[in-house]
């Protein structure tokens, strides 16, 4: 685990990038005609792209680190056991704290996918990945990513500048842009494998990641 000289972490932001798995989806009408594998994608590099965008973000004089972290860290927050769960908010403090560790960061950002319903099905789509209609056989490489923002000494949870009543009073009027964006069919994968190894999709993958975060990211930082 990295570690920091204590004169260095006034001015240090730590980053945990936990959107590093790479969702190949097919969506169909029902349950049973959809289809979700994980693609292992260690080599795209996309923790260090995010560390790029939020170092970006920060701008001069901040101290980007990234934190690296046990590969199953993140298990219990994206795949909770079936006995009762803490709150998701609890349970991702605990684990950043954990992955923190001495660092001692005036804050921490943290990275992780966030889901949403896809219209009209239920099926959810979270995270970084690709997905194909089942009707249309359309397919689309997306981002949908959540950043929380952590106090370095307490370990709060930061406002969301997008969850304030001027924010959503804004976004009534002019919506925040998607980031799926739809490449050619014959790219959709049959195989995690198949997408691991795909670098139109590693490519299209680390576009719609630096185009989503390079549009909210700024918002957290403006103080």
């Amino acid at each position: 685990m990295a570690t920091l000289r204590p004169e260095a972490s006034k001015s240090c932001i730590g980053v945990i990038a936990a959107a590093d798995r790479f969702m190949v989806t097919k969506i169909g009408f029902t349950a049973f005609d959809s289809e979700t594998l994980v693609a292992p994608i260690e080599s795209w590099g996309l923790d260090d792209l995010i560390a790029a965008r939020v170092r970006v973000a920060a701008g001069a004089g901040a101290t980007v680190l990234r934190l690296t972290y046990p590969k199953s860290a993140f298990d219990p927050f994206y795949d909770p056991p079936s006995r009762p769960a803490p709150p998701p908010g609890r349970q991702l403090t605990d684990i950043v704290r954990r992955i923190a560790g001495s660092t001692r960061c005036r804050r921490y950002v943290v990275i992780t996918a966030s889901p949403g319903a896809y219209s009209p099905t239920n099926k959810t789509i979270a995270g970084v990945g690709v997905y194909q209609n089942s009707l249309s056989k359309s397919v689309y490489v997306y981002a949908h990513l959540l950043v929380t923002v952590f106090d370095g000494e307490s370990f709060a949870i930061r406002q969301n500048p997008y969850a304030t009543l001027q924010a959503r009073l804004e976004r009534a009027f002019v919506p925040r842009k998607d980031f799926d964006r739809e490449i050619d069919r014959t790219l959709f994968p049959s195989s995690a494998a198949e997408a691991a190894n795909s670098a139109a999709l590693r490519n299209g993958a680390r576009g719609v990641v630096a185009e989503s975060l390079d549009d909210f990211l700024p918002a957290f930082f403006r103080e």
